[in-house]
């Protein structure tokens, strides 16, 4: 289903600001991953799963664990144990 949430200028590198509604309705977290798509003058993201990230941080450059069916790093576990 298609909604607008807003409206977003881009900035003078390019960027556009993804509103946090979205993410937050999505489970967009910092680092993730997009495919781009363009059909005449439409811009499509996508989310790409198949870079595995840990699912709180969003790190992919680290070692992942499984846990419940959802990755984390390492860094998150401790932080996860110290609470």
């Amino acid at each position: 289903m298609q909604r607008k949430l807003c409206t977003r200028k881009v900035d003078e590198l390019g960027r556009v600001v993804l509103p946090q509604e979205a993410r937050t309705a999505l489970g967009i977290k910092e680092k993730q991953s997009f495919d781009i798509y363009i059909d005449e003058d439409i811009i499509l993201l996508k989310i790409n799963n198949d870079i595995p990230v840990c699912c709180l941080c969003g790190e992919s450059e680290v070692q992942l664990m499984e846990v419940n069916h959802s990755l984390l790093c390492n860094n998150c576990i401790a932080k996860i144990k110290e609470i």
